[in-house]
């Protein structure tokens, strides 16, 4: 007797084979999450490593198709590739071992110690909610102003 195979997600008896290796209700569930982490990258330019782990468990080819689609959007904002853009697709070539040249697009330009555009009323240093107005962070004593002299 062969041994019934499980979805990989929820451990359900897979009984309909056309979504393998995920049962039809998971694998809606992944296209839905997938979906959400490409507007993640193309709104909000980021990519959690909670979202990493979701994209792993994606063929290669959807994440080379994901990583075109995410590229070309972010090439044709005002003002062509931000830094912010560029940081998170370099994150994602990274994870998966993508190459631009290989997909059709041209190469990234390298973003080195580049600071993500944070909140106004946040520390850069801590993250915590300061005032704009401040000069120093009053939890770790960052520098906020570079006018400012101590």
């Amino acid at each position: 007797m062969a041994e019934e195979e499980k979805c990989e997600e929820c451990g359900k008896i897979l009984k309909d084979k056309s979504h393998e290796p995920y049962c039809q209700q998971c694998d809606e569930k992944l296209d839905r999450q997938f979906d959400t982490i490409e507007d993640n990258i193309s709104i909000f330019k980021e990519l959690l490593d909670s979202e990493i782990e979701i994209l792993k468990r994606f063929e290669e080819e959807d994440i080379e198709d994901l990583f075109k689609r995410v590229y070309k959007k972010l090439v044709k904002e005002e003002g062509g590739l931000k830094q912010e853009s560029i940081l998170v697709l370099n994150k994602l070539k990274k994870t998966f071992n993508l190459d631009e040249s290989g997909l059709g697009l041209d190469n990234l330009p390298k973003a080195k110690d580049v600071e993500r555009a944070r909140p106004k009323e946040q520390c850069p240093q801590c993250s915590k909610k300061i005032k704009e107005d401040f000069n120093l962070c009053p939890y770790c004593g960052h520098k906020l102003n570079d006018d400012f002299v101590e």
